[in-house]
């Protein structure tokens, strides 16, 4: 006798959004970051807090509003014990509320190492929110 499809037997996965199309692993942490806007008719700085991370962007929070598609300049302070990590070119791509995202647009190889290799210390299970995992050797 043949089951239904309806009745057979599924195994549940995680799902992912088909939106996310990241390739690198983001990091749950928190530590201050420093913004200023790059285009006078839309002056935005203030200071955030990060809630991820990743070489490729992070999601901030802060008190005030930023406007998608604003050029940033961010002063990340990175808990390495180093000077903050300086990126001139930090593109606003998702805004909700006062929570919103950023793409390095620049990244020098030193700022890109300095950025992976903090990332590779700290990770943990516990901190890539049920994820799945997108290491690439490169």
């Amino acid at each position: 006798m043949r089951k239904s499809p309806s009745l057979a037997t599924t195994h549940t996965r995680p799902t992912y959004s088909s939106l996310d199309k990241r390739n690198t692993e983001r990091l749950a942490v928190s530590f201050k970051v420093q913004y200023k806007g790059e285009v006078p008719s839309q002056p935005h700085a203030g200071q955030a807090l990060t809630k991820d991370i990743s070489v490729t962007g992070c999601k901030l929070v802060t008190d005030g509003p930023v406007t998608r598609g604003t050029l940033l300049t961010l002063a990340i302070h990175l808990p390495d014990g180093e000077a903050p990590l300086c990126l001139t070119a930090a593109h606003v791509v998702w805004v909700s509320g006062c929570q919103f995202s950023v793409r390095f647009l620049q990244l020098s190889q030193e700022q890109r190492k300095r950025l992976q290799s903090y990332i590779w210390k700290n990770i943990s299970h516990a901190t890539v929110h049920n994820q799945r995992t997108r290491f690439r050797l490169v």
